[in-house]
């Protein structure tokens, strides 16, 4: 089994992406330390200490930081979309759909999604895959959503539903025009004027009413689509997810070998620590290291994601002494970092790290009400 020591000791090249809250529902993914949320246990701690720190400049480049936009819509349990760049605008890079219960993740990719998804963050509705918008017995269908004519604060798409809904009053209010009937005065044999009205002469329609075209539906599906099972929910492996991809088995798992410098997060947090492992067809017995996470106490802060790109290089095939020089090793690494399988590692890390997230939260809030149950007898 390789280890993270051996896994070191080969001089792997390595990414180290630090995971962020970005509000309640958001993630960041950047190379890059932002030292106003490194530190603080709780909400008031984090904002005195955060307080003595600069604003870091904002450092929006789609080729090294992703995000994980998640929508909100009332009644509706949208997708999450893990996107490039450090802001929900970036290009999308695929759609992540938790489960029940957190039993799998859908991830679905596609290079048409910059322009099936709508400012919201959700699959237009005349975008959906089916008529009837179900997803059941396909990975690849994509679920649509309408735009309602009403809308609850704190929706995503406050300025598209505007839009929207603007839209479709101009568009009704230039059809009221076209069927209304129009008064035209006529001369009867008697000589004498008649006022009737006629829907033979149709008025010239206004000008915003041209530029109105009727939406033509356009179904579309991913492109390719992954899933993410929880192995043994009950099982002493509980943290163990499995998926496949190009014939090779992943495994995110537990663990509790961390870097030497991080011993202490070793004792302090036992269950949190996960790792990513691969195993070649025909030689499934070896275990293959392939990233690593390590959570951190900082209320803004996720944790630490490692990935071994050059181990991902070598999965995929490619060949890897272009690493010896300079020049190659940064070609290399743009060309590994744009792969499927690296941004489908960097998708199920965020499955990993979002569900582990939530799972804790419920499991402390069960004990915390077990706990005040027991004081009051």
């Amino acid at each position: 089994m390789s280890t993270l020591t051996e896994t070191l000791s080969q001089r792997h090249r390595l990414s180290i992406w630090h995971v962020y809250h970005k509000g309640d529902e958001h993630i960041t993914i950047t190379p890059f330390i932002n030292p106003k949320k490194e530190f603080g246990l709780n909400k008031k701690s984090h904002k005195k200490l955060a307080a003595e720190y600069p604003q870091i400049p904002d450092r929006n480049n789609e080729s090294s930081s992703y995000f994980v936009h998640h929508p909100t819509l009332l009644f509706h349990n949208a997708p999450r979309t893990l996107r490039r760049g450090n802001k929900k605008t970036g290009t999308p890079v695929c759609l992540i759909k938790c489960g029940a219960y957190w039993l799998n993740w859908k991830i679905q990719f596609g290079d048409n999604l910059k322009d099936i998804i709508d400012p919201r963050g959700v699959v237009k509705w005349e975008c959906r895959s089916n008529p009837n918008n179900t997803t059941l017995n396909d990975d690849r269908a994509l679920k649509g959503y309408k735009v309602r004519t009403w809308r609850v604060w704190g929706e995503s798409g406050k300025r598209y539903h505007r839009q929207v809904n603007a839209q479709r009053k101009e568009k009704k209010y230039a059809e009221g025009l076209d069927d209304y009937p129009v008064e035209i005065e006529e001369v009867t044999e008697d000589g004498k004027h008649d006022l009737s009205y006629s829907q033979k002469q149709d008025p010239s329609p206004p000008s915003y009413s041209a530029s109105q075209q009727t939406v033509i539906p356009q179904p579309a599906v991913a492109e390719e689509a992954v899933r993410l099972n929880w192995s043994s929910p009950f099982s002493l492996n509980t943290r163990r997810y499995s998926f496949e991809y190009a014939d090779i088995k992943f495994f995110w798992k537990g663990t509790r070998d961390v870097h030497p410098d991080k011993q202490w997060a070793k004792w302090l947090m036992p269950f949190s620590h996960l790792k990513l492992i691969a195993r070649l067809p025909g030689i499934e017995s070896e275990d293959i290291l392939v990233g690593q996470y390590t959570p951190s106490f900082a209320f803004q802060k996720f944790g630490e994601l490692w990935i071994f790109d050059s181990v991902v290089a070598k999965l995929l095939g490619e060949d890897d002494s272009s690493a010896l020089t300079e020049q190659g090793a940064v070609g290399e690494l743009r060309d590994i970092r744009k792969t499927r399988l690296y941004q489908l590692i960097m998708a199920t890390a965020m499955c990993m790290i979002i569900g582990e997230a939530q799972k804790r939260e419920i499991l402390i809030a069960l004990l915390a009400i077990a706990a005040e149950g027991g004081s009051s007898n």
